[in-house]
């Protein structure tokens, strides 16, 4: 089940480094699976749990830093899309390595 204070803290996290990330070389690629590393860690639960919440937060924080970031380059849309499927992806990583941080 989502927990969404986490998810939100996670958001709002990979938005902060990804936002950092212009200026500090691959900090920026890292946000998204921090945030969704935070949002699993917070919200406990299972692999399952970890992955969705993880998911969730690293999806809409990417698309975010993509419309806002990649939006300059490509259509809005695109970077809309690229950002939340690269922060998708990511964000479940993050959050799987936060339920197994948190399981030991």
């Amino acid at each position: 089940m989502t927990d969404w204070t986490p998810v939100i803290i996670g958001i709002v996290l990979t938005i902060i480094i990804g936002l950092i990330g212009i200026f500090v070389p691959f900090l920026g690629i890292l946000a998204p699976i921090i945030g969704g590393f935070v949002a699993a860690y917070m919200a406990g639960g299972d692999y399952k749990d970890g992955a969705v919440n993880g998911g969730i937060a690293g999806a809409f924080g990417g698309a975010l830093l993509g419309f806002v970031l990649l939006g300059a380059f490509t259509a809005f849309i695109g970077g809309l899309a690229l950002g939340f499927i690269i922060g998708l992806i990511l964000g479940i990583i993050g959050g799987t390595i936060g339920i197994l941080v948190k399981g030991r």
